[in-house]
């Protein structure tokens, strides 16, 4: 049930995976079906950063199938990754053969905000945290949804921010971010948010 926060922020259901239940979740949650990765997975079992980047990857694909950008028509839909290798590895390999709608989706690694081109989302890495809300003023309003990991992500900008509790990744949304960026998020990514930030 959707309860308010004692401030009068409202919250939702969470949707999250606690990391030592990812092998086994991410299977049947992301039907995990590349030759070699369920063992990869395994083998990175007794690794809890790696665990929580297993997670974020799986996010990241599921959140574009939630999105509508205005007037993109773009062959592909593109995750730019910034500052995030271990992260984008996990992505990279995933994404073979997926697809959003009728197109593929693939994956990019960029190092500088202004090589972005036609991508439809960008994460930005914990390591940028420092210089993330000049990244995010640099996009000016681009139809992209932005996912970061960071503690005030969205007062930043972002679109989408990852957030762990406890040993659970979950994450939070900013309506505002999202309608300045043009994006429509669909209501079931609503409800799977920790926390929505709505529009003023």
């Amino acid at each position: 049930m959707n309860r308010r926060h004692r401030d009068g922020r409202r919250r939702f259901r969470p949707l999250s995976i606690r990391r030592g239940q990812a092998p086994l979740v991410l299977a049947v949650l992301m039907l995990w079906t590349r030759p070699g990765f369920s063992q990869t997975l395994m083998n990175l079992a007794d690794d809890p950063a790696y665990l929580a980047d297993e997670v974020k990857a799986a996010f990241l694909y599921h959140f574009g199938t939630y999105v509508e950008w205005p007037a993109d028509e773009a062959d592909f839909i593109t995750i730019a990754v910034l500052e995030a290798d271990a992260l984008s590895n996990l992505l990279q390999q995933y994404l073979v053969d997926r697809t959003i709608g009728d197109r593929p989706v693939r994956t990019r690694v960029i190092t500088n905000i202004s090589e972005l081109t036609d991508e439809q989302i960008l994460f930005i890495g914990s390591s940028a945290n420092s210089r993330l809300d000049e990244l995010l003023m640099a996009l000016n309003g681009r139809p992209i949804l932005v996912v970061t990991d960071a503690p005030e992500g969205l007062m930043d900008g972002a679109v989408i921010n990852f957030v762990e509790v406890g040993d659970r990744v979950q994450f939070e949304i900013s309506l505002a971010s999202a309608r300045e960026a043009g994006l429509t998020l669909s209501s079931r990514l609503l409800t799977a948010a920790l926390y929505v930030e709505p529009v003023d």
